[in-house]
């Protein structure tokens, strides 16, 4: 009787227990991989706005080499285990608390969740919708956030570690101006970025992320911490603006070493 060959997972669905390992035991490995993909991401983002078919080609190829998608999330959840001090919801729990603004029964949309269970040390008052583009645990749902329908029905949208994955500064900017449209009134959005994404680009700073963020209707920001490693921030959606200026992409602060971080927003009148 012939043999049954067994199917081959895709490369980004594969599983190796010694790479796995490796990354366990090695918090520089697990930041080598994601800086390494956001630097793939980003190059690809640009090529596609810019047609560079081939190019597009070999950088998918080489992200899939990494392991894809499925090996980032793998590292980055990797990164947010207790051992490593991760998890911001612990955070924007504790500010919540702080400023008295807990309420009896609040909705979090989870973007980009990397686990389900962020929230559940709290859900006797937290409900969390858990959405991620590539799922690495089946009560998440997929979804691409920015294809997501309005819905106005959550308290908080949390994008923890998404804005800056996303290549497009454009797609960063939709993606601050789309969390609006999943907020109950005076809702909150928690946004947590790599802290140098703030404090050493050329095109974006403390300031001017306060100002970008107040003229799209979060004229409040409860809070801001910034760790060795993260900048974490919530505002709250005071004024659902319609109308809001531009912000292009312009060098605030020049100088070797650098990063290009920025977010970008179409003006709407």
């Amino acid at each position: 009787m012939p043999k049954t060959k067994k199917k081959t997972k895709p490369i980004t669905q594969r599983h190796d227990a010694s790479i796995t390992h490796r990354f366990k035991q090695s918090s520089s490995e697990t930041a080598k991989l994601i800086r390494q993909y956001h630097t793939l991401n980003k190059e690809l983002a640009k090529c596609r706005a810019n047609g560079n078919v081939v190019r597009e080609k070999e950088i998918v190829a080489e992200m899939e080499s990494m392991g894809g998608l499925d090996w980032y999330q793998r590292a980055s959840q990797l990164g947010q285990s207790k051992q490593r001090g991760g998890d911001s919801s612990k955070w924007l729990v504790q500010v919540l608390k702080r400023h008295h603004l807990q309420r009896p029964s609040m909705r979090v949309l989870d973007v980009g969740a990397l686990s389900p269970d962020n929230y559940r040390p709290y859900q006797s008052w937290i409900e969390a919708t858990p959405i991620d583009l590539n799922p690495q645990d089946p009560r998440i749902t997929k979804q691409d956030f920015l294809k997501m329908a309005p819905r106005r029905e959550f308290d908080i949208v949390s994008l923890s570690l998404v804005v800056n994955f996303v290549g497009d500064p454009k797609d960063r900017g939709q993606m601050l101006i789309h969390s609006r449209d999943f907020l109950l009134d005076n809702g909150f959005l928690f946004l947590v970025l790599p802290l140098p994404c703030i404090t050493n680009s050329r095109y974006m700073s403390h300031d001017h992320l306060l100002q970008m963020m107040h003229d799209i209707g979060y004229t409040t920001c409860i809070q801001h911490h910034f760790s060795n490693k993260l900048a974490y921030y919530l505002f709250q959606l005071d004024n659902n603006t319609k109308t809001y200026p531009a912000f292009k992409r312009k060098v605030l602060s020049d100088g070797g070493g650098k990063n290009n971080f920025s977010i970008v927003i179409q003006p709407q009148r």
